[in-house]
């Protein structure tokens, strides 16, 4: 009866094993942000026109929608006087490739040594991640001359005019979870009552003699 009675319990504990054993990668994957730089337009080593901006194309794999800004640094400070940023980048869940940009228009050359890229959680705005990278940017104080720019900051721009980046519409982050732990928790429920009824045997008379 024990030896019975315990093969559900166990299956129904292994069920609920590799339930928290697969909530746990989700939490990890959710976590793990891969971030690389593509592109940049001009080059990092470029003097650049009065609003000229300075468009940075990357990659992004996050399991959760993310949003992505861009700040320009000199001697590792902010430089904000006298500029402005593009739209931030919107990101589905699992990712994609994003586009942010920044300029300035002072009265005075503005030199930049070091472009920050910043990922938050869409959702709650929680910092996921900053990723930092060399340049040699100069802001002038001439007025940018015509130029054709590279195809994917035009697309880039298609992009945000139509309303940013579309949603990938699948489940992630906590609704995945949950739905996940549901499934999980099902299954154990199954096991069990189907198990208990297997072991369950009819009752029978007992037949005496004399």
């Amino acid at each position: 009866m024990q030896s019975s009675r315990g093969k559900p319990l166990s299956i129904a504990g292994l069920v609920c094993r590799c339930g928290a054993i697969l909530f746990a990668l989700l939490t990890a994957n959710a976590a793990a942000t891969d971030l690389k730089i593509t592109a940049t337009d001009p080059a990092p080593d470029a003097l650049l026109a009065r609003q000229q901006p300075f468009y940075v194309q990357f990659e992004l794999r996050h399991a959760t929608p993310a949003t992505a800004t861009v700040s320009g640094l000199y001697k590792g400070k902010a430089v904000i006087d006298d500029g402005g940023t593009g739209s931030p980048a919107l990101l589905p869940a699992n990712g994609g490739t994003g586009v942010v940009s920044f300029f300035y228009w002072g009265e005075k050359p503005t030199r930049i040594d070091e472009v920050r890229l910043k990922v938050s959680d869409t959702q709650s705005g929680t910092t996921i991640a900053e990723y930092n990278f060399p340049v040699t940017l100069t802001w002038l104080m001439d007025d940018p001359p015509a130029r054709v720019p590279p195809a994917w900051v035009t697309e880039s721009k298609r992009i945000q005019a139509a309303g940013g980046s579309a949603d990938s519409g699948t489940l992630s982050g906590p609704a995945l979870w949950i739905a996940l732990a549901t499934i999980v928790a099902l299954i154990a429920i199954a096991i069990v009552w189907s198990r208990r009824r297997q072991t369950q045997t009819p009752a029978t008379e007992v037949e005496t003699h004399e």
